[in-house]
Formats: structure tokens, sequence, C-alpha cells
């Protein structure tokens, strides 16, 4: 059995076709007639023969990558890319924060390698396998602003790219007793303490992109959670 395979069948739900315009083909003969043509197909036009394969096409520490086949609305069929963390899959729960203090809500100024820049955002993480979802609130908060939470509201999930990725994770709003110094190691340099006007001038002007942070915005100002933090 292939890895590909392996995941069909220990995680079936990641592979329904019910109500999916896009239908995921596994049958390993159809598979490989169609990898065969589009190997051929690339290879004429110079273009790599690897675009053609089909199952898990990258698999580190904490990504997994799936090429599917999938049959168009039209007939037609094509790979389709998508990726999930190796956490989710473990029944870990990504998590993210919005944590306040005395009146003020808390932006860490943190290095993140894949945009090669510093982004102003709420504390997340992966999760961590065996605890729920508000244990791993608790634990990232301890791990990157060396923290204790006072009180803890669950906002609902998210997804953070429907596009591409699998991964659901889990909004928390969170009221601090205190507060340590940031985890250099997480290449966090700084806290900075806003208002509730300046975290919305901030998402206004563009200063903060990361969606993580606006989405737990967005559901703390609409549930009528942080409306006095002015």
């Amino acid at each position: 059995m292939t890895h590909y395979q392996k995941l069909v069948s220990d995680h079936s739900q990641l592979f329904t076709n019910a109500n999916a315009p896009f239908r995921i083909i596994l049958d390993p003969a159809e598979i490989a007639s169609w990898q065969a043509k589009k190997r051929a197909e690339l290879t004429a036009k110079g273009l790599p023969s690897a675009w053609a394969d089909i199952g898990v096409v990258l698999d580190d520490p904490y990504i997994l990558m799936l090429r599917d086949l999938v049959q168009f609305p039209n007939g037609s069929m094509g790979g389709y890319i998508r990726y999930m963390n190796h956490s989710s899959l473990s029944g870990n729960a990504g998590v993210v924060i919005l944590p306040v203090m005395e009146e003020k809500i808390l932006l860490l100024h943190q290095f993140r390698h894949a945009t090669r820049s510093w982004h102003l955002e709420v504390p997340r993480g992966f999760g961590t396998e065996g605890l729920s979802p508000a244990e791993s609130a608790r634990q990232e908060i301890h791990e990157e602003v060396s923290g204790k939470i006072l009180e803890l509201l669950e906002l609902g999930t998210m997804h953070s790219d429907t596009g591409m990725s699998g991964q659901k994770v889990h909004l928390f709003f969170a009221r601090l007793s205190s507060v340590g110094e940031p985890e250099k190691q997480e290449s966090i340099d700084s806290f900075r303490w806003v208002a509730l006007a300046e975290l919305e001038d901030l998402i206004r002007r563009g200063d903060i992109t990361d969606a993580f942070t606006i989405t737990a915005y967005t559901r703390a100002k609409l549930q009528n959670v942080i409306d006095h933090y002015k």
C-alpha cells in the first residue's frame, strides 16, 4: 500500500466525493492511464514530467502536500494540489489567540520565513498532540509570550486558504493575567500593545496583513467581545 493509499484508507473524509463537483479519481488503473498520457504530453513540451505525479508529492515533518487526480465538471481531468499540516491528521488543533491585558490587545512583532519579512500578528500555533484546542491555546501563550491565561473564550473556527489548505484552525479570545518576554527562538523580537482603534487602523492601512489576526479580530468584533477595548 502506497503512502497515498494509506491516507485514503485512514482519512477517508479527505477524499469524499459526496456533493463534490470536483470528483477525486482513486482507481489505480485510471490514475496510471492519465499519468502516462500526461507525462508524454509534458515531455513533448519540454516540461517536468513530475507535474503528472499523483499522490503524496511532499512529506516533511510539518506539511503533507498531495496532488489528486480530479475530474472537473466538464469531464476533463487534471492534477489538483492541496496541503495539510501533519498535526491536523493526528487530531491536533491549530489555534489562534487574540490576547488582551489591562484593556490593551497584544500583538507580536514576528519574522516569517515564507514572506521574508516582519509582521504584526497575534499568537498562533499548530497545536499539540493529545491536547484540546483550549489547552493548546494556553500552551501557545506560555511558549510565545511566557504568559498565563485568566479567561479563555472560543470564537469558532476558520480555514486560512480554502483554495490550497485543508487545515481548520480554532480561534480564541484570551484575557491574560501576566506576560513575560518574547520567545526569540520563534523570531519574536518585541510586543506591541494597542487599543482597539489602533488595531483597526493597522488593519485598515495594511500594516497588518496576517489573515489569522484579521479573522480573530473580526470574529471578536462581530461577537461583541472587544468593543470596550477602546
